[in-house]
């Protein structure tokens, strides 16, 4: 998204310039000449959702104007403050813009940078300055550490980053989808991130996994799932365990460009990377799952408490589901339990359907069936049973299609519907992941 907060435009009642560069109206020393701001604007491109508006005003950019012969600053001003005319001596310049120290590693710490060329004629007034247009110049990285509710993470779980020559951050359970930035060092193009902690009462350590080829105004969203084999894709990383009793996980990288604007109507420009090396053995990485039928092998079915069975054909549980369209993509499940549902909630695990998003149609990403609340009108519309059609029912069939539409128009991404139901016999958890694509 573009942002801009000050439309410059030189009224034709102001000055009355009649070419790119007339003779000067205001009196110069010897060997200036003066550049008229009014027609300078500075933008900046975001594509970043974890940077919200507040937080890069426009007006707090630093301009810069630098003699692009010595590379001295001949003057400087906040965007905000500049004022309509400038004096310079005769020369070439480039006009720099900027918002932030760039750090070598901090947290919310975006980094803009933009230029453009233009030059100073000894008594006369330049007004023929290209816009501006600053990009992201430091690099993004969040991380998500996720065990998908099984309880199998330690508080102590963390994956600690670094990049360039100096740039380290650490991050936690208490940081998911917090960004941090690093400062780009030219000649070390090398981020990586080593993941430990306790996993199902075991403290773990994984090697680095590294990506090479960084580049500055990249966006790299790192995601570590750990989980039970049984509930994981082929390629996965075993990273401790007795076998049948394994933990894995699965790491994953999305990577995103932040220095050009999103074309709706051209795919995004994300890589997916799964290339962890494990502590403790490893399986085939980018082998293809296996064909599964959906009412076979469904996630978690063989513990006890009710059961999440799907009901549409190709959805398997714990798997990703691809959304095709409303009208061919049926989205299904039941939930069964011999002495009756007690409790039944779901998380909405999704970076693009935020808060806002789901407050519009009445939701909330942490779910009640149970006890509904203010939320149960907008829960029946979109196909989920709510009190007493849930509470004590050993049986429940849902059919959420009517939820796609809303989905698809938010573009691709993975959202991740996080069931546990329990009853007098055990709690059963679930994970329903639909995806749409480009």
């Amino acid at each position: 998204m573009r942002y801009k907060i000050y439309s410059i435009l030189l009224a034709a009642t102001s000055l009355a310039l009649a070419g790119c560069e007339n003779e000067a109206t205001f009196n110069m020393n010897p060997g200036e000449g003066q550049l008229n701001c009014r027609t300078l604007t500075v933008d900046y491109i975001n594509n970043n959702p974890s940077v919200r508006s507040s937080e890069v005003e426009l007006g707090e950019f630093t301009v810069d104007f630098v003699n692009t012969t010595t590379n001295d600053t001949a003057r400087s001003f906040l965007y905000s403050e500049m004022p309509e005319i400038v004096s310079l001596p005769q020369g070439s310049y480039r006009a720099q813009a900027s918002f932030g120290e760039n750090p070598i590693a901090e947290w919310d710490a975006p980094y803009y940078l933009g230029d453009t060329d233009f030059e100073i004629k000894a008594g006369q007034i330049t007004d023929d300055v290209d816009p501006v247009e600053c990009v992201l110049s430091n690099i993004r990285v969040r991380v998500n550490i996720n065990d998908l509710n099984l309880g199998l993470l330690g508080d102590d779980a963390q994956v600690v980053v670094h990049a360039g020559k100096e740039g380290e951050l650490t991050y936690d359970l208490s940081t998911t989808n917090k960004a941090g930035y690093f400062r780009f060092v030219e000649n070390s193009h090398t981020l990586t991130a080593e993941f430990s902690g306790t996993v199902d009462g075991k403290y773990v350590k994984s090697d680095p996994l590294i990506f090479d080829n960084v580049e500055a105004g990249k966006a790299y969203d790192i995601n570590f799932t750990v989980n039970r084999p049984d509930n994981m894709e082929p390629g996965e990383i075993i990273i401790g365990g007795e076998p049948g009793s394994e933990i894995t996980v699965n790491a994953t990288i999305a990577i995103q460009d932040q220095t050009k604007e999103i074309d709706p109507n051209e795919p995004e420009d994300n890589l997916l990377v799964d290339d962890m090396r494990p502590v403790n053995g490893t399986d085939e990485p980018g082998k293809d799952p296996e064909d599964k039928d959906p009412n076979d092998d469904q996630q978690n079915n063989d513990a006890k408490g009710p059961k999440v069975i799907s009901t549409a054909p190709g959805l398997v549980l714990g798997e990703a589901y691809t959304l095709i369209d409303s009208a061919t993509t049926p989205v299904s499940f039941k939930v069964t339990s011999e002495s009756g549902i007690e409790e039944f909630k779901i998380v909405i695990d999704s970076n693009s359907l935020t808060d806002d998003e789901l407050k519009g149609v009445g939701l909330a990403a942490n779910l009640d069936l149970v006890n509904p609340g203010e939320l149960e009108g907008a829960l029946n519309g979109l196909g989920f049973k709510t009190g007493n059609n849930v509470a004590g029912q050993k049986e429940c069939s849902f059919d959420i299609s009517t939820f796609v539409p809303m989905l698809q128009v938010l573009g691709a991404g993975d959202h991740k519907f996080i069931i546990t139901v329990s009853d007098a016999e055990g709690t059963t958890e679930a994970n329903l992941w639909l995806r749409v694509t480009d």
